[in-house]
């Protein structure tokens, strides 16, 4: 088999990783065992990059990553819910997402995203540009500027708010959390491991990546450490190493 190609957004880190929608593909190769090689490529390059390849845009109308070619069948699939689709079809076994789950997970992950990741995007984006290669840096700031109508960056995540920002993110964790506590198992599904834990660590292997160290271990220690013990536990699964941080190298274990 021929490795599947997967196109991922660089950083400064040692290790490049950190883009959380490009790590739910990552994880999802892994599960299944498939082969695969990154290609590399900054903010401003995407568009021209993924029309190069005859790549769908998403949502907007944007040209966004994660995307795939596989060419093994000759498939180019963008957004990372069609790409564990099409894997799953296309490669059957060891399934991410249950038979007749796709618009459930797809759900979730909104819930998710408004529960958690909304009331502190901000200060995630601050975070983010901290760790961009200076070549994506200003398409960044551009972009976020224009997202959320701000017109000087400063005004993004000013220190008293992104304080409010940071209590109402580990906030909607505890909500997440007691979604986890009703699973009646070890995945949001219970015994059944699918795409919505992978969905939940790509998002936490991304904050490993842009937090500093006090808010890591703040993280971490939440809920009696589900967080790291979930990303942990998905690792293994999926035969991946995504987001295991070691702050004294700067580098990803």
């Amino acid at each position: 088999m021929q490795p599947i190609i997967l196109f991922d957004i660089p950083s400064k880190l040692p290790n490049k990783e950190w883009a959380p929608n490009p790590s739910k593909t990552r994880f999802c190769l892994g599960h299944k065992c498939l082969p695969h090689e990154i290609i590399w490529v900054e903010f401003p390059d995407i568009a021209a990059t993924m029309k190069g390849i005859g790549a769908s845009p998403t949502a907007g109308e944007r040209y966004t990553l994660p995307v795939i070619k596989d060419p093994n069948t000759g498939a180019v699939v963008s957004d990372s819910h069609a790409i564990a689709k099409y894997l799953d079809e296309t490669y059957p076994d060891k399934p991410l997402i249950p038979r007749g789950a796709h618009v459930l997970i797809e759900t979730f992950e909104s819930l998710f995203i408004n529960t958690v990741l909304n009331p502190a995007f901000r200060l995630l984006m601050v975070r983010t540009l901290e760790n961009l290669n200076d070549s994506s840096r200003e398409y960044f700031i551009d972009s976020r500027l224009k997202m959320f109508r701000e017109t000087h960056w400063e005004d993004m995540a000013p220190e008293e708010k992104a304080q409010q920002m940071w209590a109402a993110l580990k906030k909607g964790l505890g909500v997440v959390d007691g979604w986890y506590q009703k699973s009646g198992g070890r995945w949001i599904m219970g015994d059944t491991f699918s795409f919505a834990d992978i969905v939940v660590v790509s998002w936490m292997a991304w904050w490993n990546a842009i937090l500093n160290e006090q808010e890591r271990q703040e993280i971490h220690a939440l809920h009696g450490g589900r967080w790291a013990r979930l990303l942990a536990d998905v690792n293994s699964e999926c035969n991946t190493d995504l987001g295991s941080f070691d702050e004294h190298s700067r580098s990803f274990l």
